[in-house]
């Protein structure tokens, strides 16, 4: 077994992102001489990133926190890895890090990433589970779990039942310290095959004899993981294909066709006259691949897989991905007796307002489930789930609750929103739109306390 260089210890210092007390691990680094000096490769990432080590010097020195990737980067590296083996990074992921190709991505651009957004603590460590989506949003954190069980065989079962399931795993590998490594599959044998920054081999109990150490990571990205290698020593299929850039858009709104531009795919496989080969090809234009998006519909907010199949003619090969149709923008109200909280981002930062349970608001733009609330008085996200659209049939004159009759109970409304017009802020209302025009007795185009005197003396 060759190691890659110097092994360096990740400071497996994490906290959650909504989560008060942090959960700190032990540090260790331990020094292992290499055996041979790390090359510069200009070969595509997609030929070298499951050999990508923390001490290649085309990024081992860059910054994390007060340390470096040399020192402290097994985890950020496997993270960047996954992220390239599950085809999750797109144009969105590229711009949050500063680059136009995917060519372009490393572990230090990945590093680079998480110090911008204040990603690591002194020592290297992770500050948060969730800044890994901030980055590349079709990546999602699922949690930091443990094994029930450290020996092979049911290492092996649990890890084939999260693989079935979607999860990639970065776990933990060496006793006594805390490196880690990203797993790639699992073999029929129990044999499991890793990408590890610090060493050159792909066989885990090779390298590591003890095996797995009990800690974990879950992540999902836009591939699933390979569950299985079948048996030990199988060679790898000769025709594969993965993302390369997902399109330039996945979220949809209300209505609008499906757009796949900006979208490639990567081709591989093995000639016997000319060996290993890669394509990078359009999505969207390109003679052996077809695209099955059957199941949109632009019209039925919600998630849709879209399927990506390529024919060499001889051989098969299948990736998919998901968009979204973003719910319908405009007035909405709440719809739970749950208080709403409005973000600053997309579920996560600063809390801008409470929303309460009726309280009703303008929808301005959504991403995904997330509506964006954009008035004098708030700016912020809320989740659309929560929310249901208001109605848009107008009352007869003075029955605001649209029962038929005008009454003592149209007046308490009326009478609610006046009171808490002065309490709201701008951009959240008591009543609909279709409500107030109702609730204006008098016709003048303003509700207030003249139409409570019309309500006077009709009630």
């Amino acid at each position: 077994m060759q190691h890659k260089k110097f092994i360096g210890i990740f400071t497996a210092f994490v906290t959650a992102a909504c989560c008060a007390v942090p959960t700190a691990f032990a540090v260790e680094e331990v020094e292992i001489v290499p055996s041979s000096a790390t090359e510069i490769s200009s070969l595509s990432i997609f030929d070298e990133y499951r050999d990508w080590s923390q001490m290649d010097p085309r990024w081992s020195d860059t910054s994390m926190g007060g340390t470096t990737i040399r020192r402290s980067g097994c985890l950020l590296t496997s993270l960047a890895i996954f992220a390239v083996h599950s085809g999750s990074i797109d144009n969105t992921a590229l711009a949050n890090m500063g680059i136009t190709d995917i060519e372009q991505f490393n572990p230090g651009v990945l590093a680079n990433a998480y110090t911008n957004a204040n990603g690591f603590s002194y020592d290297g460590a992770i500050m948060s589970w969730g800044t890994i989506s901030t980055i590349i949003p079709n990546v999602t954190f699922g949690a930091d779990k443990y094994f029930q069980n450290t020996e092979k065989t049911a290492v092996a079962a649990e890890l084939r039942a999260l693989m079935a399931e979607g999860w990639h795993i970065i776990a933990r590998v060496n006793n006594g310290s805390y490196h880690w490594a990203y797993i790639e599959s699992v073999g029929a044998d129990d044999s499991i095959t890793m990408c590890d920054p610090a060493v050159d081999t792909h066989d885990l109990y090779e390298a590591y004899p003890n095996g797995l150490q009990g800690e974990y990571w879950m992540l999902k990205g836009t591939n699933p993981p390979s569950a299985s290698t079948g048996s030990a020593g199988e060679t790898e299929a000769s025709f594969s294909m993965e993302i390369g850039t997902m399109p330039d858009r996945t979220m949809f709104q209300y209505g609008e066709s499906l757009d796949l531009s900006g979208g490639t795919v990567v081709l591989s496989g093995f000639d016997s006259e000319k060996g290993k080969w890669t394509e990078t090809v359009d999505m969207a234009d390109s003679d052996i691949i077809t695209v099955d998006s059957s199941a949109y519909n632009s019209e039925v907010p919600g998630d849709y897989e879209i399927f990506v199949n390529a024919d060499n003619g001889s051989e098969q090969a299948s990736v998919s991905f998901t968009v979204s149709v973003c719910r319908s923008l405009g007035e909405h109200y709440v719809n739970s007796d749950v208080p709403v909280n409005v973000y600053s981002e997309q579920g996560t930062g600063s809390v801008q307002y409470t929303l309460k349970n009726g309280n009703v608001i303008h929808i301005a733009a959504c991403v995904g489930n997330y509506g964006l609330i954009a008035s004098t008085d708030i700016k912020g996200w809320v989740d659309m789930n929560q929310l249901e659209k208001t109605a848009d049939h107008l009352h007869d004159k003075g029955d605001i609750n649209d029962d038929g009759q005008i009454d003592k109970y149209d007046m308490s409304l009326l009478n609610t929103y006046l009171q808490q017009k002065e309490e709201l802020p701008n951009g959240v209302s008591s009543l609909t739109a279709v409500q107030l025009y109702s609730a204006d007795l008098n016709g003048d185009g303003v509700v207030d306390l003249k139409d409570v005197r019309e309500y006077l003396m009709i009630v």
